[in-house]
């Protein structure tokens, strides 16, 4: 029995020996080294200031008007001569006033009537569906979504009163098809 555990051993070493006495994987020879690109020219565009609110009006003093000289005359060789010409000063413009503030609003189209009737219509329809909609008997699923399809109902108000009609719109449609989907249940 020893003999067999000797052999196995033996030949064990033997196999592991042979595998490692195999030929190696051959690797890639170097090839000529790879030709690197110059890096792309740095293009800098210039940055925009942000426009302000109110314009900025530099003070500058008032611009003098250039003294003009009056052309000479050519030299006359009679006795009298000529009186040179008065030249008067140039008017100096009004200096520009500063303009106030102004309030920057959206501008108005002439649909708004329309879709503020549209989202109080659809934010009645909510309301109405809400109020017929028992809300001890609901889940506290459901609350949460009576909750907040009333939430949906009041931001949608007050996105009317900011004139902001698309938000208050998509928000009345929300609120009323929970409060539809919680009339339902």
């Amino acid at each position: 029995m020893r003999f067999l555990h000797f052999a196995f051993c033996i030949l064990t070493s033997a196999a592991l020996a042979a595998g490692c006495a195999k030929a190696r994987a051959a690797t890639v020879p170097n090839g000529p080294p790879l030709a690197m690109p110059s890096p792309p020219p740095r293009v800098f565009a210039p940055i925009d200031e942000p426009l302000a609110a109110t314009p900025v009006v530099a003070e500058r003093p008032p611009a003098e008007a250039p003294q003009v000289t009056p052309p000479r005359p050519p030299r006359r060789t009679a006795a009298t001569a000529p009186e040179p010409e008065k030249v008067e000063p140039a008017p100096v413009p009004p200096q520009p006033v500063p303009e106030p503030p102004r309030e920057l609003r959206a501008a108005s189209a002439p649909a708004d009537a329309e879709a503020d009737r549209k989202v109080r219509a659809l934010l009645a329809l909510a309301s109405r569906d809400l109020a017929n909609v028992d809300y001890r008997k609901l889940s506290a699923a459901g609350r949460e979504q009576y909750d907040q399809a009333k939430s949906f109902g009041e931001q949608a108000d007050e996105a009317l009163k900011q004139r902001n009609y698309v938000f208050a719109a998509t928000l009345a449609d929300k609120a009323a098809k929970l409060a539809t989907e919680l009339l339902g249940r």
